[in-house]
């Protein structure tokens, strides 16, 4: 069996024998990859469609962490935590919600199971198995219908909004231990555990509180492998990553205040302008007014990257294409933007700022390289032994290795590459060769600091490093 542990926002950084012991004594016995990639945006939900299907957004089309849909909403975007929003979305299209196919999908055709199991929200648990090839359980809700009453029966009922990350935590690792395992015998386990994140959004960084939830989660992981290294045995093989890693929120900004007072929206919250995440929707006549949003956007000294859409990249001068991201999907806005970083470390001497929206102490979803930098562990069957990679991959390689490892055929529609240099048999990391590209705008912008987006190489793939102003 194949267990993917993902840990919600944990830097890799922020991995020690004293906040992380059991996590910090297995990456020292199996495979650490150091130079892994999140995504962009760096952000929950968009990772996970990614770990999902091997694929960028722009293939399977979960692009911000929030999506405007008219159809569905006209007064403002839904949120990508929402499972029955994103449903309702594929079902207006008529197609799947994501647009690449599921490790779900691919195992169901080749008589293999796979389980799910999530702390987080409804929607970022939905997402490691849209298509319901097998039991997924979340703290609010379960899928399929009949697995929910089923377990509603013998366990009792779910949590509310009031349950703590403790309790979901225990909830859904239970329901894993004492039905899903032992009655499903899936062949692949994807287990989301929503802490640290919550901790360090609101308390920061190496705060006492994201420390505690380390530590707490870092149990957790313990006593599920030691349960299932006595019930698998030397057939268990096991990767912890996380979805993204974390910036300090530095100077706040509100950028749909910000928009209102240059003229470019009618009011906060008007639908002539909507901001979704990393996203600018221009509902109205979006491509005639794309170029004065986004000059306007570079001229804003909290501003760290701008992207538009392929074909508007030429009227925009000093913007980087969608495709330099790979974020380019029939439900992307016009633009989509970064708020600017900084090295500036935090009180407890985290580095990594960035400019964002008051309310929190930390959070994700920049191009800075403290929150494209994930964390990426393997050991057990088919892993090599004490070693460090720093090899170039990324969380969109999770997907291939873990077909790898099944002996099943990788699609080649994926994006992902096999991380042939961490299994047994493969090439040692010092015989693989990466490199480092960058990529301009291809229209520079007078007056403007110019952009350069950074990539780590391998092997045809090139993984988004961060992105910088001059």
């Amino acid at each position: 069996m194949i267990l993917l542990t993902v840990w919600d926002g944990l830097r890799p950084d922020l991995i020690s024998t004293e906040h992380t012991p059991f996590l910090a004594r297995m990456a020292a016995e199996g495979v650490t990859c150091r130079a892994s990639h999140a995504v962009w945006p760096s952000a929950t939900r968009i990772n996970a469609a990614s770990l999902s299907t091997g694929a960028y957004p722009a293939g399977h089309g979960l692009v911000d962490n929030e999506l405007y849909v008219p159809a569905l909403d006209p007064s403002g975007p839904i949120s990508c935590a929402d499972w029955r929003a994103l449903q309702d979305m594929a079902d207006l299209e008529g197609g799947p919600l994501l647009t690449a196919r599921t490790l779900g999908e691919i195992l169901a055709s080749a008589g293999r199971r796979m389980a799910s199991g999530g702390s987080g929200s409804p929607g970022t648990t939905y997402l490691t198995n849209p298509t319901l090839t097998g039991p997924i359980i979340n703290w609010a809700v379960a899928w399929p219908e009949a697995f929910q009453s089923d377990l509603v029966r013998r366990r009792g009922l779910l949590l509310t909004q009031a349950s703590s990350s403790e309790e979901r935590n225990r909830l859904v690792i239970g329901a894993l231990r004492e039905i899903i395992f032992p009655e499903y015998q899936p062949d692949l386990v994807t287990l989301w555990l929503t802490e640290p994140d919550h901790a360090q959004h609101e308390h920061g960084l190496l705060s006492d509180e994201a420390c505690a939830m380390l530590r707490h989660v870092d149990a957790e992981v313990q006593a599920l492998y030691e349960h299932l290294a006595a019930t698998q045995g030397e057939a268990l093989t096991c990767f912890v990553l996380s979805d993204h890693g974390f910036d300090t929120i530095g100077p706040h900004v509100d950028i749909a205040r910000e928009l209102v007072a240059a003229g470019l929206k009618q009011a906060p919250e008007s639908t002539d302008t909507v901001c979704a995440g990393c996203s600018i929707y221009l509902p109205d006549d979006g491509p005639s007014r794309a170029p004065d949003v986004a000059a306007w956007l570079l001229a804003q000294p909290w501003i760290g990257a701008v992207l538009v859409r392929d074909d508007l990249a030429p009227a925009c001068p000093g913007t980087l294409p969608f495709d330099a991201a790979r974020v380019g999907h029939r439900r992307s806005a016009q633009i989509m933007f970064s708020y600017r970083w900084t090295d500036a470390a935090n009180d407890a001497g985290v580095p990594g700022t960035v400019h964002g929206k008051a309310g929190l102490a930390a959070t994700h979803g920049s191009v800075s390289p403290y929150a494209l930098r994930n964390t990426l562990i393997a050991w057990g069957a088919g892993i090599k032994r004490r070693l460090v990679s720093d090899v170039p991959c990324g969380i969109v390689d999770v997907a291939p290795t873990v077909l790898r490892l099944l002996g099943l055929p990788v699609p080649a529609e994926m994006d992902g590459r096999v991380l042939e240099e961490i299994l047994e048999g493969g090439p040692e990391p010092a015989e693989l060769r990466g490199w480092r590209e960058t990529r301009h705008p291809e229209t520079t912008g007078g007056g403007v600091s110019p952009q350069v987006a950074h990539y780590s190489a391998m092997d045809g793939h090139a993984y988004l490093d961060c992105v910088t102003r001059g």
